[in-house]
């Protein structure tokens, strides 16, 4: 039974951003693709990990909680975590292309990509190591004892994964029907009631990731931001208002909430309050009123009246 959901990515939303926004020609819009490919990729992991455990056949009683983010020591994050009578399995998926060297002096990992790049990464063993100890630290504060494990979910059997200890479960995703279908059922150590509390008391202790502005990033200066409307449609920037939609110039279509995008693209990439003036700026369109009748038809919190007026998601 999923006691949590997998929400979207913030960060992903937050990179589409800047590649609409960032001039191709600007020195990291190279990089921020990059960055980009491997949040989608990440992304798709998760959703293919999703999708074989809906297909599962779980025989025991459980509860499953998708982007478990707590903070002991410091913030941890768990991809998915599955709570059972007899402790708390903790699955960390991955999905990265090549071959990944799993070495343990010094614990690291090396992503060998198909083009030849060779990549030091921490390794995600280290990572579950400490999800672990973070965890057990965390149950231990409320007095808590569920015994944790992990196991490393690779996405596609494409990959390859070496010298990996012999003790640390790992498959991939299209295993893991069968995996906890044979999943050694142990003596029942926890109720339902107290599965049930520690699923709510995770919950409730939830730390939402809150992302700093984009701009606040010296690599990607305000300034160097592209202005005006973007059409969904053909991703160009400069659709223009027309009897009460926008029309791009250049794909023809009609949308009549475009603006919505691009004022929360600015919101994304400051974390600034919106004026009247900056929502003509980036709208690149010259009637106060237009905008204020825009800024006043979207979900945002508003203070100050006329012209002091600022608008905040």
């Amino acid at each position: 039974m999923i006691r949590k959901e997998r929400e979207g990515s913030r960060t992903k939303e937050e990179l589409e951003v800047l590649l609409r926004r960032l001039p191709k020609r600007h020195a990291h819009y190279g990089q921020a693709e990059k960055d980009h490919y491997a949040e989608v990729a990440g992304q798709a992991g998760e959703e293919r990990f999703d999708h074989y455990y809906a297909a599962s056949r779980v025989t025991f009683p459980h509860l499953m909680l998708h982007n478990v983010r707590l903070k002991s020591f410091r913030i941890f994050q768990m991809d998915s975590v599955m709570i059972t009578r007899w402790g708390v399995i903790v699955f960390e998926v991955k999905n990265m292309n090549g071959r990944m060297l799993f070495n343990s002096h010094p614990v690291q990992m090396l992503q060998m990509k198909d083009d030849g790049t060779v990549i030091g990464r921490k390794s995600p063993l280290e990572q579950m190591a400490d999800n672990e100890w973070l965890l057990e630290e965390w149950l231990r504060e409320r007095e808590m004892l569920f015994p944790a494990r992990s196991v490393l979910v690779l996405s596609y059997s494409k990959q390859i994964a070496e010298n990996v200890p012999a003790s640390q479960p790992i498959i991939f995703s299209h295993q893991l029907p069968r995996f906890l279908y044979t999943l050694p059922v142990e003596k029942a150590i926890f109720s339902l009631d107290e599965m049930k509390e520690l699923a709510d008391m995770m919950i409730a202790a939830l730390v939402h990731f809150v992302p700093k502005p984009l701009c606040d990033d010296a690599r990607y200066p305000i300034e160097t931001m592209r202005r005006g409307v973007w059409c969904a449609a053909c991703d160009r920037i400069g659709m223009v208002r027309r009897y009460g939609a926008w029309v791009c110039p250049g794909c023809g279509v009609l949308d009549k909430n475009a603006h919505i995008r691009t004022i929360r693209d600015w919101f994304l990439l400051t974390g600034e309050p919106m004026t009247n003036r900056l929502g003509r700026e980036i709208l690149c369109v010259d009637d106060r009123r237009l905008v204020t009748r825009l800024l006043g038809g979207m979900d945002l919190i508003k203070s100050g009246s006329n012209k002091g007026s600022i608008y905040r998601l």
